[in-house]
């Protein structure tokens, strides 16, 4: 059946990684099978995410000076409520790499705030510096959101920990097992073939049979689709999500249970994001903690 039709305007940015291998990992070929009705997690249950702001705040000439923020927490629920256990801030400065003359670099210095050189081409280009930017500002967002995991691992409990995101950042670290990636884009394909075809277009409240992808360090990772909302008539991707865990003894017979927890924390709907079909509802919860407590800054 054909989904709706929806407008799109620009044409889409190239992906920069679109396949990638895997092996079925859950019998011999990919199945969408039903999870069963959503349960709850068990209390201690923690839910991490980050988020990030940025802007140019002025120039050297033609040299862009940008300031950021860089946020990320886990909120832990005890009792029916969300508290906050981890959370930690970073602000800071981006410049392009080898531009600033001595006095610039010093006048800089001098603010206070931590200062990172962006890569890019050494001749001027606004589009091109403001994108050198914004890849500092992820990579910090990204480190602080495994900074925060590993301080909630760490903590004396056996709590599970729901990431927004992948797991490859949490290799190595002790308790990485209880963690649970969930993955909301979708630009790398594991899959092909009529593997591919039955989980993109699995129904709401299955998911896909598990699948293993190897990391080059020899780390196993562990994933399955999970369809979170129904797509007919929508897009093809609408309400699907891709769950991630690191390869460890009885990972893929509690892919069921896993799943109905992510079921469980659909509502209430964060119905003012666009991608409220993917988000979980304490994920976007941890996000608006995080947003009030830094204020007006931009």
């Amino acid at each position: 059946m054909p989904a709706r039709g929806t407008a799109i305007q620009g044409a889409p940015q190239p992906v920069q990684r679109p396949f990638a291998s895997a092996r079925v990992a859950e019998g011999k070929r990919v199945r969408a099978l039903p999870v069963g009705r959503a349960e709850p997690a068990p209390d201690g249950v923690g839910f991490a995410d980050g988020i990030q702001r940025w802007g140019v705040e002025g120039h050297f000439g033609i040299v862009p000076v940008a300031r950021a923020q860089v946020a990320a927490g886990v909120l832990v629920r005890s009792e029916g409520a969300l508290r906050c256990a981890v959370r930690r801030v970073e602000e800071f400065l981006v410049v392009p790499a080898g531009r600033l003359a001595p006095g610039e670099r010093q006048a800089l210095d001098d603010v206070g705030f931590p200062i990172f050189e962006a890569d890019g081409d050494p001749r001027p280009h606004p589009f091109l510096d403001r994108w050198a930017a914004a890849q500092v500002v992820e990579r910090r967002r990204e480190a602080l959101e495994r900074e925060v995991c590993r301080d909630f691992l760490a903590m004396p409990q056996t709590a599970v920990l729901i990431v927004d995101g992948g797991l490859a950042g949490l290799r190595g670290v002790a308790g990485a097992d209880r963690a649970v990636g969930v993955i909301k884009k979708h630009e790398t394909q594991f899959l092909e073939g009529a593997d591919l075809e039955v989980a993109l277009t699995a129904p709401e409240g299955s998911r896909s049979s598990v699948f293993a992808r190897e990391l080059g360090d020899g780390t196993t990772i562990l994933s399955w689709y999970l369809r979170l909302w129904p797509w007919r008539d929508e897009d093809l991707l609408h309400g699907l999500t891709r769950v991630e865990r690191i390869a460890a003894d009885g990972v893929v017979e509690d892919a069921d249970r896993v799943s109905r927890w992510l079921l469980a924390e659909r509502a209430p709907i964060a119905g003012r994001d666009s991608r409220w079909d993917r988000l979980l509802y304490p994920l976007h919860e941890v996000e608006t903690v995080l947003r009030a407590q830094a204020g007006g800054w931009l």
